[in-house]
């Protein structure tokens, strides 16, 4: 019995007898590598029928019995058919291998589905192997995203990063369309271990920094969506380092049936945390496991398991800090000795079992998950540091020495937090392909959360004689609640040259009780001259308040805090070109306009954000962002992204009207190059530059005063060298497929980043921001094989 009947006795209870004169084609669409190709279109073009492929590259498709058909594949401008006559209730199975390396690609980081994603607003595809060689501490795949215009990453420690005026909670992440979260404890970068996204079991990447479709989630700023590949063939990696190892395996079955992906990541920043201004005994461990499974359960149904495990150990006895800061006519020199020591654990499983039923032009897809963490945050620190004024004037008697204390006390910090939250959910998501013109998308999403929080901290400070408690905070919370979201979309290409997408959003949370709807409209047309394409966006797009959003700095729960809200404005432009040598170029331009109400306010210390639990702001960002790409050397992939952009609020608490957002970046620039020798390319130069603008800052525990001050600017450039070798051999024999050897030179102009600011008080009792740096220069060593 076919597919198609099967699931329609199942549901409607249809006589077979009606689809009689039937038989099956079905089969997969490869490219020359046996690689399987998603969306390619098999088609009987007399019939004018046919479907598009799956992820796996198979497609399923009822033709009329005892006929002579020509069946026709297409990808991406490339096509090839074949002749066929198939016996009543037969199954035929035909496979497919169409040339593709040779389409034309414009985008630095995609080749197959270049020309799909260019219609799309704000969005760029990535390749995940282009981490391999771009240099970084810990081989974290976001710190690619830092490269893109109108994104920040100002922390190397971290990999949180903010898109156009948004902070680190107003992202999106999917990994095999299933939600990804971050961990909530978390205070410093140092404290936290790798990002959800293994670059080795990763494939097809999206990242939106706007205007994306009614199908994603309930966020402001962007959305990075993440496929990890079915495997084809047995093949695995090891990866060695001084900061990071990682390894794994991939492999299908004997039938082609069951595929499975296997990848383990430790992380040990240990030597990296040595060059940070806090001197002591950094004993950090970070371990990642990740699994993914599929099995095609039969031609129609298949089954996906994506599983993890994050187990993060972070613990620190500090013993000495020393910062020199001021002006060139006063110079500041802080001395701090501690005692006690920190620790700060959390173990994160995430579990999703996916179910997708694929034929002719349905897709439809049910998803289970399953979100557990369990954090824990135990300090206790006591610092007590001497604030002196240095002598600057060289060639005096003591030089660069303290010639007056103006400052003298202690702090100390004690936290006994605890957190633990579980997330259940129910999802659907279906895709219906009418024909070649329009595509209808729609799905819903049910979960449940559980939230336990146990808050216990205080901080003090004695200084110039007095004792002074800087917060003491103390709650014991707990919150169960549900959500339902769902959307509905319809792609409409009206031309070749048009494409118009609209579609609309609900949302729903039982704890605030309140109903959100969210259009989105896109729309694309190019150009009749040349290979360029205008974009235009215009949507509301809303985030609903998770736990973190609810919790004042006390410790208090605002139950009736409501959706923070956004209607967003986009247009651009792409345009792909040939330069010097024809060579491929590709220059995007897009400007953008949110306007925000229901802002829930923040502040922003190192990568932990404070929320007050408020709805009586509103906000609004506008800016620029500009992306040239292509071969600037032969045979290379180099880019240049810059943003401007500008974000402010204006805060009921403060009655002070406009005033910077903690994410006002106005300028970003980002530089990656490439270049080899040129009588031996496998000798290879990978260089990152990032600068940005000052970001504000403010003294803490005052709102009056936020976001009054500048901070420097934020300037790293990194540097990598390596050398690859194809197919290692010994003694005649293959051993590895390649083997790729690099080193790193971090920070290479050893520029002191601050990431926060801490403030003492001297003897006068006037204020002082010392700032808190970032690593300094570093040497990484890398060593990546394959078999």
């Amino acid at each position: 019995m076919s597919c198609l009947k099967k699931f329609y006795v199942f549901l409607f209870f249809i006589p077979t007898a009606i689809l009689a004169q039937k038989a099956t084609l079905q089969g997969k669409v490869y490219d020359e590598y046996q690689k399987p190709l998603e969306t390619a279109l098999v088609s009987i073009p007399a019939l004018k029928i046919g479907t598009s492929t799956n992820a796996q590259g198979f497609y399923s498709l009822q033709v009329p019995a005892n006929q002579v058909l020509v069946v026709k594949v297409s990808y991406l401008g490339k096509s090839k058919d074949t002749t066929l006559q198939a016996s009543e209730n037969s199954v035929v199975e035909i496979n497919f291998f169409l040339k593709v390396t040779e389409i034309e690609a414009i985008s630095v980081f995609g080749r197959k589905k270049d020309s799909l994603q260019r219609l799309e607003v704000s969005t760029f595809r990535l390749d995940a192997k282009r981490l391999e060689a771009m240099p970084s501490a810990f081989g974290d795949f976001n710190k690619i995203l830092a490269t893109l215009a109108g994104v920040v990453s100002n922390n190397e420690l971290s990999s949180t990063y903010s898109v156009r005026g948004g902070n680190f909670d107003e992202n999106l992440v999917y990994v095999n369309d299933i939600q990804i979260y971050r961990p909530f404890l978390i205070r410093a970068g140092q404290q936290e271990g790798l990002s959800f996204i293994n670059p080795n079991l990763a494939d097809d990447v999206s990242f939106a920094s706007g205007g994306w479709q009614a199908k994603y989630g309930d966020k402001l700023s962007s959305v990075l969506s993440v496929n990890y590949r079915k495997p084809t063939r047995q093949a695995g990696s090891l990866t060695l380092g001084i900061l990071n190892n990682q390894a794994h395996v991939e492999g299908v079955s004997p039938n082609q049936k069951f595929t499975y992906l296997l990848g383990i990541r430790r992380k040990s920043s240990r030597y990296l945390l040595r060059t940070l201004p806090v001197k002591g005994e950094y004993l950090p461990q970070f371990i990642d496991f990740q699994g993914y499974f599929t099995y095609q359960i039969s031609p129609c149904w298949s089954a996906e398991l994506l599983s993890s495990y994050a187990q993060n150990r972070y613990l620190v006895r500090p013993k000495s800090q020393q910062s020199t800061f001021g002006t060139i006519n006063r110079v500041l020199r802080l001395f701090v000795a501690f005692e006690g020591q920190e620790t700060m654990n959390y173990d994160i499983t995430q579990n999703a079992l996916k179910f997708t039923y694929q034929h002719n032009q349905l897709k439809s897809s049910w998803i289970l998950s399953q979100v557990f963490t369990t954090e824990r945050e135990y300090s206790e620190v006591e610092g007590g540091y001497r604030l002196c004024e240095i002598n600057p004037n060289f060639g005096t008697q003591g030089f660069n020495e303290c010639v007056l204390t103006v400052g003298i006390g202690s702090e100390y910090l004690h936290l006994r937090n605890r957190f633990k939250a579980q997330i259940y959910a129910l999802e659907n998501r279906s895709l219906y392909d009418w024909n070649a013109q329009h595509r209808s998308e729609a799905g819903f999403r049910f979960s449940h959360e559980i939230i336990d929080d146990i808050l216990q901290e205080y901080n003090f400070l004695d200084s110039s004689g007095f004792v002074r408690f800087n917060y003491r905070n103390f709650a014991n919370n707990f919150l169960a609640s549900n959500r339902f979201s769902a959307f509905a979309q319809h792609q409409w290409d009206i031309s070749p040259r048009q494409r118009l997408t609209a579609g609309l959003r609900l949302t729903y949370w039982n704890i605030n009780s309140e109903w959100v709807f969210s259009p989105v409209v896109q729309y694309a047309i190019r150009s009749a001259r040349k290979d360029m394409i205008w974009k235009f966006a215009v949507g509301m797009y809303q985030q609903p308040p998770f736990y973190r959003e609810l919790r004042s700095f006390e410790g208090n729960l605002n139950m009736a805090l409501l959706s923070q809200k956004s209607w967003q404005f986009i247009a651009g432009n792409d345009w792909s070109f040939e330069g010097w040598d024809e060579r491929k170029f590709r220059f995007t331009n897009e400007i953008y306009y949110k306007y925000l109400w229901d802002v829930v306010p923040y502040d922003v210390d190192n990568v932990r954000l404070r929320y007050y639990p408020t709805n009586d702001a509103f906000a609004y960002a506008y800016g620029w962002d500009m992306r040239i790409s292509g071969e600037l050397i032969k045979g290379t992939e180099s880019w240049i992204s810059m943003s401007l952009m500008k974000t402010e609020e204006n805060v009921g608490f403060d009655n002070k009207g406009f005033i910077r957002r903690p994410t006002d970046q106005r300028f970003t620039l980002g530089i990656y190059l490439e270049d080899y020798l040129p009588n031996n390319p496998t000798w290879r130069m990978n260089l990152n530059l990032v600068w940005g603008s000052g970001l504000p800052f403010n003294v803490p525990n005052n709102p009056n005063l936020r976001n009054v001050f500048q901070g420097k600017s934020f300037r790293r450039v990194d540097i990598g060298f390596s050398k690859f070798i194809d197919k290692v051999r010994f003694r005649g024999k293959t051993l590895f497929q390649s083997l790729w050897i690099g080193a790193d030179i971090l920070n290479l102009l050893a520029i002191n980043n601050p990431v926060s600011y801490s403030w003492i008080s001297d003897l006068n009792g006037q204020r002082y921001a010392i700032p808190n740096a970032l690593s300094a220069r570093f040497l990484n060593l890398r060593m990546i094989v394959k078999w």
